[in-house]
């Protein structure tokens, strides 16, 4: 299934050509220039210039000139994290008695990204002590965010070499974490070895025309892929309802967002999550086990190999992109909410 608004960064440069910021007045004045290739500096530049943002056709890099609180204009060189084409597989399990999942990922750099990647984040609900777990000269974190309950999982890559990473045609494993909670999908932001800016004088003021560039730009600055991660919180005690209530806000807002899954399918789903929710509440088991039964049945109806061990874990997976196309919802998907579905059985005793 197409993934339409999970597209390459390649898509927001686009839109930049396209749908260009406002123009502003170009002024006579003295600053610097740096080279776009070279990145050397040419001091004392008397000419016509104009705050803004443009893509340097050259190097694709960015040019980005403001003046600084002297008076004086600077031209530099902005190097978007984004010239990586990453490939990311992840996968998820219960492998005990015990209420914990096991989710792990593998990371590959494609052969014509011009970059290393450096790091890889997501947002996600919590995770357990000991986590995250990475490969040696990867540094796992997990930071609670300052603007809701979520937690900012990263892997980064640690060495004093700044634009050090995963190469280009080379592929990496061993990311895992554990969490109490069940998996979702998110946008997992990948970011390649960029060369830091050199600002001078200072950054551009957020409160300036080419400050609130800049900051679009940065907030922009990855390439998103989808990722099974931490997402639907499981109470103590057990609450099915809760769960299934977590589920399907996923499923109508974020899959549906990320077009992951056909808003008429969603729809269909939604109507089996509110008879199943209604089982759940009234504490009718037998309804609700059945409700599960039907809701799994339903997404397997689109992806009947959904209970395959992920067999192709270690296989490249272009062949299936175009089958996939035609698909009412994402394999990873199904693969992640028929696993939360088994995991409500489970727990009320059903081990089908």
């Amino acid at each position: 299934m197409s993934i339409a608004s999970l597209k390459d960064i390649g898509l927001f440069i686009l839109a930049l050509l396209l749908f260009p910021w406002p123009v502003v007045q170009a002024e006579m004045g003295k600053g610097t220039v740096q080279d776009p290739v070279t990145r050397e500096y040419v001091d004392g530049v008397y000419k016509d210039w104009q705050e803004g943002i443009l893509l340097d056709p050259q190097t694709n890099n960015y040019i980005v000139t403001y003046k600084d609180g002297y008076g004086f204009y600077n031209s530099v060189m902005f190097e978007a994290a984004t010239k990586i084409e990453p490939v990311l597989k992840s996968k998820f399990k219960h492998p005990n008695s015990a209420n914990t999942v096991v989710y792990e990922y593998k990371l590959k750099n494609g052969t014509r990204s011009k970059q290393n990647i450096n790091m890889f984040l997501a947002h996600v609900s919590s995770i357990n002590p000991g986590s995250p777990m990475g490969p040696k000269g990867w540094d796992g974190r997990a930071i609670p965010t300052l603007t809701d309950s979520t937690l900012r999982l990263s892997w980064m890559y640690d060495s004093e070499e700044h634009l050090g990473g995963l190469a280009p045609g080379r592929s990496i494993g061993e990311f895992k974490v554990e969490s109490s909670d069940l998996p979702g999908i998110t946008v997992m932001e990948i970011t390649g070895a960029a060369k830091a800016t050199t600002w001078l004088g200072h950054t551009p003021p957020f409160d300036t025309p080419v400050g609130k560039q800049l900051w679009e730009l940065k907030t922009n600055n990855f390439v998103p892929r989808p990722a099974a991660v931490p997402l639907i919180p499981v109470p103590n005690p057990f609450d099915a309802a809760a769960v299934l209530t977590n589920m399907q806000r996923h499923v109508n807002q974020d899959l549906v967002g990320m077009k992951l899954i056909d808003p008429a399918f969603a729809s269909q789903l939604d109507r089996l999550f509110q008879t199943a929710i209604a089982a759940a509440k009234g504490g009718n088991t037998v309804a609700l086990k059945g409700n599960l039964k039907d809701l799994r049945q339903m997404l397997k109806r689109e992806h009947a190999d959904v209970d395959k061990d992920d067999e192709d874990w270690d296989k490249d997976d272009d062949k299936n992109k175009e089958k996939d196309k035609s698909r009412l919802i994402d394999k990873l998907a199904v693969k992640v909410l028929d696993f939360d579905l088994k995991y409500i059985q489970k727990r009320l005793g059903n081990n089908d």
